[in-house]
């Protein structure tokens, strides 16, 4: 979101199951700011390359929040309303301490009164583990946007629809794209940046490959624009409501 009194997004992407496509998603959002022409900055958990800040490593930084000094640098540097949207590319090994940090220092509270508003895209695997996790989310962070991110890569991905439910018109779920090995195999070598990729086609990728690249990337980006979109007009739903701001 940019403009007006618009809050600046932080979008934490997670999942508490490996290969999810979280670093994917964050990918795709950085790259998304980028090709806006917005600042953005990311935060990298991931333990094994090749992760986020291998594939972007102009835009992200290390995080961990296995140590007091770890959980406050992280968290003061999030916070920061300085116009520059936020991507955090959370690991299923940092899921449950990360959560239980912003719970006890009451973040969502804080960062909405700095301008920052916080989303979580939480990838909607159809296991069981994360379907509990998703469900203590919502009943943990009430008033904090969760939204449910349906990975068309995933095997069976579809069926998991009826088990991630949306509590309002903010939270509706997103949907990534399928796209076929002989095409993701060329995003799976770092470093590798969308923005950049959209520019001219590289010359060790064919053209039609490139182009059926370009239309996946585009319809990524539909779904995060219509994010913004239903985030913004919720902000002005909530704002026109009596005894808010």
């Amino acid at each position: 979101m940019n403009g007006g009194n618009a809050r600046t997004p932080l979008f934490i992407v997670c999942s508490p199951q490996p290969r999810t496509g979280c670093t994917l998603v964050a990918r795709l959002l950085v790259d998304f700011f980028l090709m806006e022409g917005r600042p953005v900055a990311a935060f990298d958990f991931a333990a094994e390359p090749p992760s986020l800040i291998d594939f972007l490593p102009g835009y992200t930084v290390r995080a961990d929040v296995t140590e007091i000094g770890g959980q406050m640098a992280l968290f003061d540097r999030i916070i920061v309303s300085d116009g520059t949207a936020k991507v955090v590319d959370l690991s299923p090994i940092a899921f449950q301490q990360f959560f239980s940090v912003m719970s006890e220092i009451a973040f969502v509270a804080d960062a909405r009164e700095r301008g920052m508003e916080p989303i979580v895209l939480f990838m909607a695997a159809p296991d069981a583990i994360s379907q509990r996790s998703y469900s203590l989310l919502q009943r943990r962070f009430p008033e904090m946007a969760l939204v449910p991110v349906y990975n068309e890569m995933l095997a069976r991905a579809d069926r998991a629809r009826k088990n991630y439910a949306v509590l309002d018109s903010t939270s509706v779920a997103m949907q990534i794209p399928a796209l076929a090995p002989l095409y993701r195999r060329f995003l799976d070598q770092p470093p590798f940046s969308f923005a950049a990729f959209r520019g001219a086609p590289p010359d060790d990728i064919p053209l039609d490959t490139y182009m059926e690249l370009l239309r996946w990337m585009r319809r990524a980006c539909v779904e995060f624009r219509e994010l913004e979109l239903r985030l913004l007009l919720n902000d002005v739903r909530l704002s026109l409501q009596p005894g808010t701001g």
